[in-house]
Formats: C-alpha cells, structure tokens, sequence
C-alpha cells in the first residue's frame, strides 16, 4: 500500500455511521506501553542502546499529556487511506526525530500487544490519536528514531499508520538464539501493535477481525507466508503479546486465517 494515496473521509470507511456514533466512537484512549523489552538502534551505527529502564514496560508515565504535535479534538471524521488505514497525518503533525534506517524490503510481520500495565480500555478516535502522540513522545524521548511501530489496530479495529513502512522499525530488541546467532530482529520486520493489555484483558472482537484483515493484506502486499507471520515472543524472551492474544494468533495462523 503507498503512504501517498488519496484520502477518504472515515464516514465513506463506514458507511452508516451517523454524527452521534461517530462521536461516541471518538474520543478516549488512555495509557498504553510499548511492552517487550524493545532497544533503540541508532540510525547510522546500528548500534543497541536501552530503550526503557524498566524491563517490558514501554508506556509514557501515566497521566502524561502529548505535546505540541497533538491533534486538538474537533468533531469531524477522520480521514482514510483508500487501503482503509489512518493516516499518519491524523494524529501528528511531527516527522521522526533523526533519520530512520531504510526498510530496504520486508520478509517478516510481527504482532505485538502494547501491554499498558492498567490495561487499555477506550475505543475513542480522537484520545487514541492523542495516546499514539504520547507514545510517540515517549519513543523519541528514550532515543527511538520515531514511534516504534508501523501500524496499530485500535479497540473499535481501526488500523492507525505509525511509523512509515519505508523505514525500519524498532519494536523487537536484537536476540541471539541458541547457537549463538545474533538476529537483528528489527531488519525488513513489519511492526502491528494490538492496543491493550492482554496478560489481564481480552482483545475485542473488531480486533480479532482486523487481525485476520489486515495481517491477510500485509502477507498479500508483501507475498510473506504463514511461516512469516510471527508474534513478538516468538523471536525474544517476552509477554507480549499476551497469555490473551496468543492462543488467538497461533489460531488463526493455523487455520491460515491472516
């Protein structure tokens, strides 16, 4: 899909909703961590540095408000990419903080949850836009080039555009395996965050169906296999994406479902 494609506005996404429902389904999203023990790589020397002091937490302290690049709330709908995914232009205005390493192909997809230790609860539009800003904040304060992940799927199942896939992401720290092979697991490594905390939550069911969507048009784009479609404890010792989402997701990858 091309970051660059027209727009359409949310309501032609989903046809029916009336200004009442869009305004219910647009305006609270609070706390969430980008969990997993991820590292920050610097953008020339590829070097890992620690991301976040405190082992699988990645959330911006609680309460913390996002800054300047913050959308203001305003009661219109949001516009869509024609691939039906938020565009990055909805919930910031801010580009990445240095220069991004270059994707330069993909050859994997891993799933995450963001494992905000309160949970995460909100189906809201405009506070899940302000939440991403948090995040995103967060990230460039602990020396991330730019929010860490590519995409996120939203507790109504929307699909937010984050980082741009032309870029590398930085959502799973390096990890070397049992024969001593250190992976770079950010390298050609598509990021998908389900947003909440599934130790001690259940994902929704719109997000189990996005999953199966979009992870189904990622594999399609980028002609990955099942065997490609992986979730983030798979490649390093971690929760995430949660005693929840897991069974799920080997699920529906068994059944080919994503």
């Amino acid at each position: 899909m091309s970051d660059e494609r027209e727009n359409a506005s949310l309501r032609a996404a989903r046809p029916g909703l009336t200004r009442r429902e869009f305004l219910g389904l647009a305006a609270a999203t609070t706390g969430a961590t980008l969990a997993g023990g991820l590292t920050a790589f610097g953008a020339e020397t590829g070097a890992a540095t620690p991301a976040v002091a405190a082992a699988e937490s990645y959330a911006p302290p609680h309460g913390a408000s996002a800054g300047r690049f913050a959308p203001a709330p305003k009661p219109e709908p949001l516009p869509v990419m024609v691939s039906g995914v938020i565009p990055r232009s909805a919930w910031t205005s801010a580009g990445p903080a240095k220069a991004c390493v270059p994707m330069n192909g993909v050859n994997l997809l891993t799933f995450h949850h963001d494992g905000d230790p309160g949970g995460f609860y909100q189906d809201q539009i405009w506070e899940t836009a302000r939440y991403l800003e948090r995040i995103r904040e967060f990230h460039v304060q602990n020396r991330f080039e730019d929010i860490g992940y590519h995409y996120a799927i939203d507790r109504a199942g929307l699909v937010w555009q984050l980082r741009l896939t032309q870029y590398r992401g930085e959502h799973v720290r390096n990890g070397v395996d049992a024969n001593h092979v250190l992976h770079r697991w950010n390298d050609h490594n598509v990021g998908v965050v389900v947003l909440g905390n599934f130790m001690i939550q259940e994902p929704t069911q719109a997000q189990k169906d996005r999953i199966c969507v979009f992870g189904a048009q990622l594999r399609k784009e980028y002609r990955l296999s099942i065997a490609q479609v992986k979730v983030h404890q798979e490649l390093v010792t971690t929760e995430c994406p949660g005693v929840n989402l897991r069974p799920y997701m080997d699920h529906v990858r068994k059944m080919q479902l994503v």
